[in-house]
């Protein structure tokens, strides 16, 4: 029997997400794929959350699938967390350069961003741009719950549509943390990135936010 074009369809799609073409890069090379994930189905998200677990872990809030893309639901306030606290979906690593891509859509989310975190135990914030509708910035992080510091180290100001999937990739090379939203590029540089990344993710404030598409490479400078 031949194959339908329906058939050929769904491999050529399966085939797409499990090994994504690397992405035109400006500051190091994509080298070995480490992940690769569509977010259209409930077992995009690995099962289980401790150390050792492979795969995208919706560690903090709530994650389903929703639309074909993953849907993201901040905590909400407790006596561990009286302010609540952002959603985070992370996947576990021990990687110095990096290049992730992906798609995003805002919704009714304030805020989403691009993370990494470092190999210590446990893990503390490194850096992250982060994207609202109105601006975009690239951050150097340090310290973990309440001892968590930031930097904001670049910023521009931009105009998002909440409603519409953008493409995102991001570079973390040596000190060089590069940033590609749509038309939109930045760049900040700072000691702290060369750090080796043993978290890397994403995050969303409030509830709305939705990612697809995601994929992760370790990477050599160019």
């Amino acid at each position: 029997m031949k194959p339908t074009l329906i058939t050929l369809f769904l491999a050529t799609s399966l085939a797409c997400a499990a090994d994504p073409t690397p992405p035109a890069t400006q500051t190091c090379l994509p080298d070995h794929l480490i992940a690769a994930e569509a977010f259209d189905k409930p077992e995009s998200f690995a099962k289980g959350k401790q150390p050792g677990t492979e795969g995208w872990r919706g560690g903090i809030g709530e994650w389903s699938i929703k639309d074909g893309a993953a849907y993201a639901v901040q905590e909400g306030p407790s006596e561990k967390r009286p302010n609540g606290h952002e959603a985070v979906c992370e996947h576990i690593v021990d990687l110095g350069d990096l290049v992730l891509t992906g798609e995003f859509k805002l919704g009714a989310s304030p805020q989403v961003g691009f993370v990494c975190r470092d190999t210590n135990q446990p893990n503390q914030h490194l850096g992250r741009v982060v994207i609202t509708p109105s601006a975009i910035w690239i951050q150097k992080m340090s310290g973990i719950a309440k001892e968590t510091r930031r930097e904001e180290l670049t910023k521009i100001e931009v105009k998002l549509d909440p409603n519409s999937w953008h493409r995102i990739t991001v570079e973390v090379c040596g000190d060089r943390f590069f940033a590609k939203i749509g038309d939109h590029t930045l760049e900040a540089t700072h000691e702290r990135f060369k750090d080796r990344k043993g978290r890397v993710g994403m995050v969303a404030k409030a509830e709305g936010a939705q990612f697809r598409n995601l994929a992760l490479w370790s990477a050599l400078p160019k």
